[in-house]
């Protein structure tokens, strides 16, 4: 009981985020990463990241985290970490995944153009269930 109020409590919290970071690739890079965050590379079976962050990347509830309002050094270390087998969630682990897919440059674009996005006024996730991933995920389930 305690616990559920605790973590409760820590949820409601709404710290300030700060403010986004310059880009450090060129707008070419940029443009490129916008595209796989927003589309994704079907010819790599790369989703695009909105597909299961959200279209506002604020996440879905109860497991798929927001990626607005992350540092790019804190992005570049997690994939760095799926890359390396360092970081591991369930099977089927698709961001280690996708995380293998993707090359040095992606992962330095795609950092980059997540880490100067603004903080929407409304972070909410999305509510369980209304996210459909294009790929199995085993963190992940459409029931929960």
């Amino acid at each position: 009981q305690n616990l559920h109020e605790f973590a409760d409590y820590f949820a409601g919290l709404h710290p300030p985020y700060p403010a986004p970071q310059a880009p450090k690739v060129s707008p070419a890079e940029l443009e490129r990463a916008r595209n796989l965050v927003m589309q994704g590379d079907p010819g790599r079976h790369i989703p695009a990241c909105s597909a299961c962050h959200g279209e506002r990347l604020t996440g879905a509830q109860p497991s798929i985290p927001s990626l607005v309002g992350l540092s790019r050094d804190y992005l570049v270390w997690q994939f760095g970490s799926w890359k390396d087998g360092k970081r591991k969630a369930a099977a089927p682990d698709c961001m280690a995944q996708i995380a293998q897919a993707l090359t040095p440059q992606d992962i330095d674009a795609l950092t980059s153009w997540i880490g100067a996005q603004p903080v929407p006024a409304d972070m909410s996730a999305a509510p369980p269930g209304a996210v459909k991933l294009p790929v199995a995920c085993g963190s992940y389930s459409e029931k929960q």
